[in-house]
């Protein structure tokens, strides 16, 4: 039976988002700051898949496409994200290429059919760690299969699962139901399917959030 201070928690990204690992972080401490206040809390999680830009292909120059998108001002917004990156013990870079996340999102739905969130957590972090970080294109198959690793999935069998279409259908589904929603970027956070947070915000102000629909239960 689920403690009265339970929430189910959708975490809507995408991993080539910077803004959506520096969210993973603050939601975590969210969570644990939570648990503090009220000891049985508990937060029941899930993650939904984004795409940024579904047409982009693999092995795009990142430096290019930043560029495009923040011209002149490229460096100062590039250097802000890094500056609030290392306040949550990032180390961003923003070198090599860029692919369509499709796959990416693909494993992450095979990790949870595999260990539940647990592995599901896993896959993800060790995505955004080596796109973000380690500056990998996450549209390489060995890329893909060394993050499976990460997460303690078996890379033979997600080599095979990556190859077939499986999960194909049901990932289309699943980004049409969230852009149903008026989801338009990520982070985004929907709790208890009744309430939304845009944005990668402060631990403390996601906290007041699971504070207000716990207490409206």
């Amino acid at each position: 039976m689920r403690s009265e201070h339970t929430i189910h928690l959708t975490i809507v990204l995408d991993i080539i988002c910077p803004w959506s690992y520096i969210g993973k972080r603050r939601i975590e401490k969210a969570i644990a700051l939570a648990k503090r206040k009220w000891p049985d809390f508990e937060a029941v999680v899930e993650y939904a898949p984004f795409q940024l830009d579904s047409g982009l292909g693999i092995g795009v120059d990142k430096a290019d496409v930043y560029q495009k998108k923040y011209g002149e001002q490229v460096s100062e917004v590039l250097n802000k994200i890094i500056a609030i990156g290392a306040e949550e013990g990032f180390d961003f870079k923003f070198g090599g290429k860029m692919s369509n996340t499709t796959d990416s999102h693909r494993l992450i739905n095979y990790a949870r059919q595999q260990g539940g969130h647990a592995i599901e957590d896993k896959a993800v972090e060790a995505l955004h760690h080596r796109y973000l970080e380690l500056e990998q294109d996450i549209g390489t198959r060995d890329v893909l299969l060394a993050a499976a690793e990460d997460a303690g999935l078996d890379r033979q069998k997600v080599n095979v699962y990556l190859d077939s279409d499986e999960g194909l259908d049901s990932l289309k589904a699943k980004m049409d139901q969230i852009r149903k929603l008026g989801v338009t970027g990520v982070p985004f956070y929907i709790i208890d399917s009744r309430y939304g947070i845009s944005g990668a915000e402060n631990p403390e102000s996601i906290l007041e959030s699971f504070t207000k629909v716990l207490e409206s239960k």
